[in-house]
């Protein structure tokens, strides 16, 4: 499933009455996004396992920021890390001031904060690495942990330079099948690396 359909006036409306309408919660603040009046940006819960976030225009009836979310279990990572699977962001530029940062807030204010272990999806874009190869930076500085993680073997290894990510070196992006199960990591707290 891709975002597409938000591009589409109709649908978006549609997609916006539905979250609109749903048991939400308003999540602005946790996040600390300061949004102008007529904005929300809420959390919609699908199942223990799947939510939506979206940041509404209530004045255009209309969603401008979009993310798509699944909490998986790890046995061997003894947690359950959050993953952002989807992703979409309006090109309407009435829009552009209220979502320019906005990702990385919800990144590092929101799910890093309530997840405290966020992983990258198995499916990046060109876009969407640069996005994580930016978030993994930003985790570096903030004194934060990243790690390759290989989903198959269970094999952790954490990274301490971002250039290795810069040049991918770090070995975690790649267009061969085994990268649908290769994973960055961000984490709060060290995790632990068994001994080979």
């Amino acid at each position: 499933m891709n975002l597409d359909f938000l591009n589409k006036t109709a649908e978006n409306k549609s997609k916006y009455r539905e979250l609109a309408s749903a048991e939400s919660s308003d999540i602005a603040r946790q996040a600390k996004i300061i949004l102008p009046p007529s904005y929300r940006f809420v959390r919609v819960d699908t199942d223990e396992n799947n939510f939506q976030l979206a940041l509404l225009s209530d004045t255009t009836e209309e969603i401008v920021y979009y993310i798509k979310c699944i909490i998986f279990d790890d046995i061997h990572l003894n947690t359950k890390p959050v993953t952002q699977v989807l992703l979409w962001r309006t090109s309407v530029l009435s829009h552009r001031k209220v979502t320019s940062g906005i990702a990385e807030d919800i990144f590092q204010n929101y799910l890093l904060e309530i997840y405290n272990i966020i992983a990258s999806d198995s499916c990046q874009t060109r876009e969407g690495r640069d996005f994580w190869m930016r978030q993994l930076g930003y985790a570096m500085a903030l004194g934060e942990h990243v790690y390759h993680f290989n989903r198959l073997t269970c094999e952790l290894k954490e990274i301490l330079d971002h250039e290795v990510i810069r040049d991918n070196s770090a070995d975690l992006w790649g267009n061969a099948p085994e990268y649908e199960n290769i994973l960055a990591l961000i984490s709060k707290e060290s995790l632990p690396i068994p001994s080979t």
